[in-house]
Parts: C-alpha cells; structure tokens; sequence
C-alpha cells in the first residue's frame, strides 16, 4: 500500500489520506470498500495538478476523509480490509 503524503509535522495532517495498492486500481478498491459499507472516494478528487505532482495522473488514488466521529475501531476495520485486498 502505497501511501500519499509527508511525514514532516504530524500535528498540522488533515484526516484526508490517499492511498493506492499496487496492482489494483483505485476504482476497483473504492467499489470493494463500498460494497462492505466503507465510504471511500475513488478517482482525480477535482486535483489533476496535485496528482500529476505525486505521479498518479493515470489512475488517481483512492481517499479517505477521517473526523473527529470516527473510531478507533472503524479505522481498524479499513485497515484490515485494505490489508486482505
């Protein structure tokens, strides 16, 4: 799993994550995870400037937008899905 973004200054992330796994499309891994009731955004996300800049222009990625309601639990659930793909 490949994922999108620096490791400088944790305390200024977002709960915005970009992910791909190698040797899938992101499409394809957004609709598995909507099929086991995980909301993902599969695709470009309006950005073709930041993809191009993180060398996903082709295939986009897929996106997760975490928040303050999620729990613990929940991510571990993503994880774990991501993990058997």
């Amino acid at each position: 799993i490949i994922v999108y973004g620096g490791t400088e200054c944790p305390d200024r992330f977002a709960g915005v994550v970009s992910i791909n796994i190698k040797g899938r499309d992101p499409v394809r891994v957004g609709s598995f995870l909507g099929d086991q009731s995980v909301c993902s955004r599969p695709g470009f996300h309006c950005a073709p400037l930041a993809h191009r800049a993180i060398g996903t222009q082709e295939r986009g990625t897929v996106r997760f937008s975490f928040n303050y309601f999620n729990t613990k639990d929940e991510i571990d659930e993503v994880l774990s899905l991501l993990k058997n793909l």
